[in-house]
């Protein structure tokens, strides 16, 4: 399918790069070509999953097809709906096309259209949604995102409150960059609120959380469970999972940073550092870690991991966090050991591999 997506407005790079994580979850890494904030895909993901995950978006369309402006009363004429009737929307996408000229536009093609089909405002059988950016991107409307209910959910919507979580269109995104599918198991380890797997949870996700404030982990259990959500939370320091606990599919996390959040007077340099090395044991070969930095500097500390992809995003005035993937590497092999960090994992001379010993160093 080639679909159409009308990107929203808070970061193009970022709005990219979920909707091809989101795609890229189903098979294939898809084709795409983009517009300002529209969106040309291929991906074989249903339409009905691109609109019920995608944060970063208003609308999700079927491309029929970009154009000039001078072509589009040419490429409108010789369209066949699948429908007796229809309507006309549009979207300004910039500055390019001035106030009010969506429209006329509209008008303009409801007149075409209009020649071979019905219009019905109301309930048609068809909408021709219309992007107007540098070009003339039209597709027929498989749906909308439900924004509203993202709004519904932030931080203040919640029993239990914190001033600093992120707004749930945010912390959305971070799970869909991870590409996570329904059924799979997405892990916190900063937890907080529980805002990340919230949302992970109501796409379907198994959701397991830890922090090392008892409070939260509480006030995380409270939302979760306001929402319908069940989770796996425990109040755990982030380098104990390892130990405790089997890879999971996906982490999507958001640490503290040492201003409103608390470190535990930690270094962030310290915590990071362990954070990665945690996160790295923890997940399964091929999974991916989206996390929230506060500095470009921090990136280097992910050993063990190959970034994919950075996008800076302004969450509040003074305060831009980094949006980061890494995909995991797989941990180096040494004389029939293989090193994961700080632990060592014998895998060769054991009488049954399918269960291999651990072994702390010394």
């Amino acid at each position: 399918m080639r679909y159409l997506i009308e990107l929203s407005g808070e970061s193009a790079t970022l709005a990219i790069a979920e909707s091809l994580a989101v795609a890229h979850s189903s098979r294939d890494t898809p084709g795409y070509e983009s517009d300002g904030r529209a969106l040309v895909l291929n991906s074989d993901i249903s339409s009905e999953e691109l609109v019920s995950r995608l944060a970063l978006a208003w609308s999700v369309s079927q491309h029929l097809f970009s154009c000039d402006i001078g072509e589009l009363d040419s490429m409108i004429g010789g369209l066949e709906l699948p429908g007796e009737t229809f309507r006309v929307r549009t979207s300004r996408l910039g500055e390019q096309h001035p106030p009010g000229n969506g429209t006329a536009l509209a008008r303009h093609v409801g007149e075409i259209l209009s020649a071979r089909y019905k219009v019905d405002l109301e309930k048609p059988d068809v909408e021709i949604r219309i992007l107007m950016s540098e070009r003339i991107h039209v597709g027929m409307l498989n749906g909308e995102i439900d924004r509203s209910s993202l709004e519904a959910r932030k931080p203040e919507n919640r029993p239990f409150k914190h001033p600093i979580s992120l707004h749930p269109k945010l912390a959305r995104t971070l799970v869909n960059l991870t590409g996570i599918r329904p059924n799979q198991t997405i892990f916190d380890p900063f937890c907080g609120t529980g805002g990340i797997i919230l949302e992970a949870g109501i796409m379907g996700c198994r959701v397991l959380g830890g922090d090392m404030d008892a409070r939260m982990v509480a006030g995380t259990m409270q939302n979760l469970e306001h929402f319908g959500i069940e989770g796996d939370i425990r109040q755990a320091d982030v380098s104990i999972w390892p130990e405790s606990h089997e890879p999971v599919d996906a982490i999507a996390t958001d640490p503290p940073y040492g201003r409103s959040a608390s470190t535990a007077k930690e270094p962030i340099e310290s915590l990071y550092a362990r954070a990665f090395g945690a996160c790295h044991w923890m997940l399964k070969d091929g999974g991916k870690l989206a996390i929230a930095l506060p500095g470009e500097k921090h990136i280097t500390l992910a050993k063990d991991f190959e970034l994919e992809g950075m996008y800076p995003v302004r969450v509040h005035k003074s305060l831009t966090r980094y949006f980061c993937v890494f995909s995991k590497l797989p941990a180096p092999k040494v004389a029939g050991v293989c090193c994961q960090g700080w632990k060592f994992t014998i895998i060769s001379c054991m009488p049954d591999l399918s269960k291999p010993d651990d072994f702390d160093l010394i």
